[in-house]
């Protein structure tokens, strides 16, 4: 870990949307340079002294020791202004009596003098001007259950764990300090730490960077509520973290909706330090996951998200900038064909640090064929999606598209043109040249509409290869056709092609390198 190192993790948090860092009590205090560059570049940072999962004694020598480091590290990082709060620890008291540590400690100590009177006055003492809080997650009061969501903190793994990713909606928290969702890394960051073969989910080496308690398990479990059954490892690793990244942007999306009763979200983790399947957003090599992408939307500003709530769908925007926001929002009900079926607009007012909400009118929120219709909200360059079904139940057609590859300053474009509806549209360029890099990820288009990608690479990639599966993905190229929802005439081929371009219209699926 050097600056450098530091300045890219930093740096991708910061295009990713994200305001706040968390150093977990399960980590270290990070080097001078991490708190130094969250000063540059505006970042805020709530600290945890070093205390997780377990109970410590709080008797001598170990007492000393404690305090030793605790007044040395809030010495060293009193003055930084990206440093924002101090938390005592991480799950300890909620995990007293979560975890049944009290029959285990038989009367022993566990840690509370610690969080309850040395370190909060080692903070007041050292750093006066800085707030404390005893724990993450914690209410407010130790006569309080820790993880009540109508008071402080929370933290958010039962979904994880044992339930669908929808299941965020049930909660109404005042702030999520911690949940996340698993998906793979980088094919190319796999690939260079295993040699399995054939490769597969379940193969020694994918198990063996597979850390979480029934991972595999638990993400069979998340795609099989959503999304078709992968057919072979580039379904199952591209499928995957497009669901990573749908269940961590349905809870950031729907805990953002609620505001000002929920005011904010710690998304578990930016990033990794091994190659691994994880809950992170940047691998082990530094590569960003589709999560990233669909972070940066998330997290943005100003947000458009349709939220299921008393039994209908309402339209949400949330503005987190520094001014007014005065969208115009038109909301269409579309067949999967592109087709309107019934429209809404609305003139919002959504001033600074605040959610406005609006019903939607019956005839757009209720479908006809819950199966081929979809909803769509823009606003001046914003989108937002809601489909009335599960991808796995989609009347989907085959997927076609038209790609053009044209060279650019360090590397090429790539412009897809939907001749269906492309849904979650993502490139892979890593699959061919492990240090190539795209702009944009988890692209929704509809027919006739276009994305274009910037690819930055230093090698001559093969156009035919670069626009066609693995490296270039949508969800309902893992479908069969459906008659209830035939494709129509895809875009016809532009005639300015340049010579050597991939560019045609195809079936997704054909040219599988």
């Amino acid at each position: 870990m050097d600056r450098q190192r530091y300045a890219q993790r930093l740096t991708q948090a910061c295009e990713a949307n994200v305001n706040l860092l968390r150093v977990w009590g399960g980590g270290i205090y990070e080097a001078d340079d991490f708190y130094d560059l969250a000063d540059e570049y505006g970042l805020m940072v709530m600290q945890d002294f070093l205390f997780s999962c377990a109970a410590y004694p709080e008797e001598s020598p170990l007492a000393e020791e404690v305090e030793a480091e605790a007044r040395q590290h809030v010495a060293r990082l009193a003055s930084h202004p990206s440093l924002v709060l101090w938390i005592g620890n991480n799950e300890n008291v909620w995990g007293r009596v979560e975890w049944g540590w009290d029959a285990q400690l038989r009367g022993r100590s566990w840690g509370a003098r610690y969080y309850f009177d040395l370190l909060p006055r080692i903070v007041s003492e050292v750093d006066p001007s800085r707030p404390y809080w005893p724990a993450s997650p914690y209410s407010g009061s130790p006569d309080r259950y820790a993880n009540d969501p109508a008071h402080g903190t929370m933290h958010i793994w039962t979904v994880w764990n044992n339930l669908d990713y929808t299941h965020y909606r049930d909660h109404r928290p005042r702030f999520v300090a911690e949940f996340g969702y698993q998906g793979p890394p980088a094919y190319a960051t796999l690939r260079q730490a295993i040699s399995d073969d054939p490769l597969t989910p379940e193969s020694p080496g994918m198990v063996h960077h597979q850390k979480a308690i029934d991972g595999y398990l638990k993400l069979a479990r998340g795609l099989a509520a959503h999304l078709p059954p992968p057919r072979d490892f580039d379904d199952w690793h591209y499928l995957t973290q497009a669901n990573q990244a749908r269940a961590v942007c349905l809870g950031i999306e729907y805990f953002r909706s609620l505001r000002p009763l929920c005011g904010g979200t710690i998304m578990w983790q930016l990033n990794d330090c091994w190659p691994v399947t994880s809950w992170a957003a940047v691998d082990g090599d530094g590569r960003r996951k589709p999560l990233w992408y669909a972070l940066r939307r998330s997290y943005a500003d100003r947000l458009l998200t349709i939220q299921p709530r008393d039994g209908g769908l309402v339209l949400v925007a949330v503005n987190d900038g520094p001014a007014a926001w005065f969208p115009e929002v038109s909301v269409t009900r579309l067949t999967l064909d592109g087709q309107p079926k019934a429209k809404s607009i609305a003139q919002l007012e959504v001033p600074p640090a605040t959610a406005t909400t609006v019903p939607l009118p019956g005839d757009v929120a209720t479908p006809e064929d819950p199966r081929a219709e979809l909803l769509l909200a823009e606003a001046a360059g914003d989108r937002a999606w809601w489909f009335f079904a599960e991808d796995r139940d989609l009347a989907y057609p085959k997927a076609q598209y038209d790609a053009r590859v044209e060279p650019c300053p360090d590397g090429v474009l790539v412009t897809v043109t939907a001749g269906t509806i492309l849904r979650d549209v993502c490139l892979f360029p890593d699959r061919l040249d492990g240090s190539a890099t795209v702009d944009d990820a988890l692209v929704t288009l509809l027919p006739g509409e276009s994305a274009t990608f910037t690819v930055r690479t230093t090698s001559a990639l093969d156009p035919a290869l670069l626009t066609a599966p693995p490296v270039l993905r949508c969800v309902n190229d893992t479908v069969p056709a459906t008659p209830a929802a035939a494709a129509p005439p895809a875009a016809p081929a532009s005639p300015d092609r340049q010579a050597g371009d991939a560019g045609r219209v195809r079936p997704a699926g054909q040219g599988h390198p």
